[in-house]
């Protein structure tokens, strides 16, 4: 009669069935035009900046950042909960052994040694549940290494633009200054020479004395620059041996990115693979949280071997054992209920995950092509203002034009270049922001042979096992 009880219960399961998500995606985004698939998180899409230095920073960062380090020991601490998962069986040893002097002379000596054993019997397939449950929590940390290094490529990105940038204003700021040491002698010969007053000499040493106050917060931002970069590689400060001082041009990139279609983001990018595997993380947590309120079986043993004085005995225990829920088991119904909402709420995560995706393209791409855009009108402003300038100085030259005309003319071409330099570095930037948001680059420096395992993967390799 009991055997036939285990083999009833043999037939129940907790486990709660999993139904992969669904999201409405369309046929493409909404302000590009129509694209064809593209894997993109193996695509090293910061080589399209032609820029050997980055390229190199790249190389270092993926290398010694130590974000990137702790991501990848969290991995190796998720792939031991996995292994410290209990397991059915267990087998305990122990033995002891005594001599006792006795009152009226003589030793006896005992000795004791036994096994303990038991087979934890799982009718409802908990163990599975929770090797499930911790191999998606190992899964989801080694798609943390890819969020991880998708955040590093954006900031090294992010800084390296931001860093050229401030050395270009720098250079601008210098360009400006002999500029206006100029204006200041024009000024003072005209004044010399009556044709200019003394307002106007004191208005060209005043804009002399702006753009020298420009410098300084300039410099400092071109430091901090440099400490991010070396930071981001896993250095101090002053240990990156990489030439980051050597003139070069602003970062621009070559030509825009591949948006291929929207449903791409589900395999590109590490934030939504996380949120799925989390998710199913919550819906196997649903059944071990429901095998509480079924009844816990176990077979249990004790062999034992006594030794008192000459004489032995050996005890051999064996049988089953049931341990049966409360009666009221009011919290543990509550657990389950909570695990289903936790459940609900890692669904509505995940779909609110590819929403915001799908999202952070559109408004990148349309923030590229602006930028684009931009740069193109912000040089023919810089060309037409620096043409205005040039015309001045003749007129000034010639007595056409005043000197407040030419003050006012260099303050133009000083705008127009701090604009283009600006527009500049924004296009690197949406171009950067645009990638991450593609998911490209995520997988780039992963070892090889280890891929992210899907829910269904999981599954799968647990039906072999």
């Amino acid at each position: 009669m009991g055997m036939v009880a285990l083999l009833a219960l043999a037939a129940c399961s907790t486990e709660e069935p999993y139904h992969k998500p669904i999201f409405d995606f369309s046929k493409g985004y909404r302000s590009a035009p129509h694209h064809g698939p593209r894997h993109q998180s193996d695509v090293r899409w910061w080589q399209d900046f032609k820029d050997p230095t980055l390229n190199t920073l790249m190389v270092r960062s993926l290398e010694g950042n130590l974000d990137l380090a702790l991501a990848r020991e969290r991995v190796i601490e998720a792939r031991a909960n996995v292994d410290s998962v209990s397991s059915p069986f267990s087998a305990t040893p122990s033995a002891s052994a005594t001599v006792e002097k006795q009152p009226f002379g003589g030793v006896v000596s005992r000795g004791d040694a036994s096994l303990n054993f038991g087979w934890i019997l799982d009718p409802y397939g908990l163990r599975r549940q929770q090797l499930l449950v911790a191999g998606a929590q190992r899964e989801a940390t080694k798609a943390e290494v890819d969020a991880a290094r998708q955040v590093l490529t954006l900031n090294v990105a992010n800084a390296y633009v931001d860093l050229r940038y401030y050395q270009k204003l720098m250079d601008l700021r210098h360009q400006q200054l002999r500029s206006r040491r100029r204006a200041v002698a024009l000024t003072e010969t005209l004044f010399q020479g009556e044709a200019a007053t003394r307002l106007d000499v004191v208005r060209t040493e005043a804009l002399l004395a702006e753009t020298e106050t420009q410098i300084p917060p300039v410099s400092a931002s071109i430091l901090a620059r440099k400490n991010e970069i070396a930071v981001l590689t896993g250095l101090a400060p002053d240990r990156l041996d990489v030439n980051l001082s050597a003139n070069a041009s602003q970062p621009r990139p070559t030509k825009a990115p591949d948006l291929g279609i929207p449903a791409d983001v589900l395999r590109n990018r590490p934030d939504i693979q996380i949120a799925e595997l989390n998710y199913y993380a919550a819906v196997a947590e649903i059944g071990i949280a429901r095998a509480d309120l079924y009844p816990q079986l176990s077979l249990t043993g004790l062999i034992s071997q006594v030794l008192v004085g000459g004489a032995t005995g050996t005890q051999l225990v064996f049988g089953p054992a049931v341990d049966f829920p409360s009666l009221f088991n009011e919290a543990g119904k509550a657990r389950v209920a909570a695990a289903h909402s936790r459940a609900r709420q890692a669904h509505t995560t995940w779909k609110a995950t590819v929403l915001s995706a799908i999202e952070e393209v559109d408004t990148a791409y349309a923030a590229y092509q602006g930028s684009l855009r931009a740069v193109q009108e912000a040089q023919n402003y810089a060309r037409l203002q620096r043409e205005a300038r040039d015309l001045t100085l003749n007129l000034v030259e010639r007595e056409g034009a005043t000197v407040r005309d030419l003050i006012s003319a260099e303050g133009s071409v000083a705008d127009a270049d701090v604009i283009l330099a600006d527009s500049m570095r924004q296009l690197g930037r949406d171009f950067v922001q645009l990638n991450v948001a593609l998911g490209a680059g995520s997988q780039v420096g992963r070892p090889t042979g280890d891929p992210i395992q899907t829910p269904e993967d999981l599954i799968q390799s647990m039906s072999k096992t």
